[in-house]
């Protein structure tokens, strides 16, 4: 009986402190989404600064409001619907996964070199993977007959989880690695940049505990689904 208390009592603590780290989490996006509109607005949302926030709305505030949007403690879905909270989700990573590919088409026309930095590496491989997630998240949305013959809805969500989140740090990478470059060392303090280096990795970290939290409780049904074969 002692034991189950105490159980009952760290799962609830675990929530409350979730559910704090989850506020410093949205108080963060929200300074880096300031800061990225007066960094852009000063250079009057031309060339890298439009790059600069575009993808970085993009990955660091929409698609992190995509991943948190079915996570029990988020301030922002916690009170709506199970179907709401899939469209909110399905909404924020459409608008993200959009702002993020037209930002890296617009970096793509230019005349610059590329895929020279880590940075435009994986930059690139972030903008691909976003639009394959946006593809599968519609997949997984509105599930086609001719989907579901080859992929079970299970089997679908759990991919999307996935490839979601690996979407995710690839793109929160490649913001990482931007803030080495030439448009942010010329044009911000150098000795803010490791705030902002800092800020990003806490805004990954605390974005991925619900996703990843789900993805556990998928692969663990999977897992039990395929021994049952």
């Amino acid at each position: 009986m002692t034991d189950v208390k105490n159980t009952s009592t760290l799962a609830s603590s675990w929530l409350q402190i979730q559910s704090i780290l989850n506020s410093v989490n949205h108080i963060f996006i929200f300074l880096v989404a300031a800061f990225f509109f007066v960094l852009a607005k000063k250079f009057d949302f031309q060339d890298t600064a439009m790059h600069m926030f575009m993808t970085g709305i993009g990955f660091h505030v929409l698609m992190a409001q995509a991943l948190m949007s079915h996570y029990k403690v988020n301030p922002i879905t916690r009170w709506i619907s199970h179907k709401n909270k899939s469209r909110y989700h399905g909404l924020m990573q459409l608008a993200g996964g959009s702002m993020v590919l037209l930002g890296s088409l617009g970096k793509f026309t230019s005349k610059e070199v590329h895929f020279e930095t880590w940075h435009g590496i994986f930059g690139v491989a972030a903008a691909f993977g976003c639009a394959a997630s946006v593809v599968g998240g519609l997949a997984n949305f509105f599930q086609p007959k001719f989907v579901l013959k080859k992929l079970p809805p299970s089997e679908l969500k759990f991919r999307h989880n996935l490839f979601g989140l690996l979407t995710f740090t690839l793109g929160m990478t490649a913001i990482y690695l931007g803030y080495y470059s030439k448009f942010f060392t010329r044009y911000v303090d150098n000795q803010f940049i490791p705030a902002m280096m800092l800020t990003t990795v806490l805004v990954y970290f605390l974005t991925i505990i619900g996703p990843v939290t789900a993805l556990l409780t998928k692969l663990k049904y999977r897992r039990q689904k395929q021994q049952q074969k």
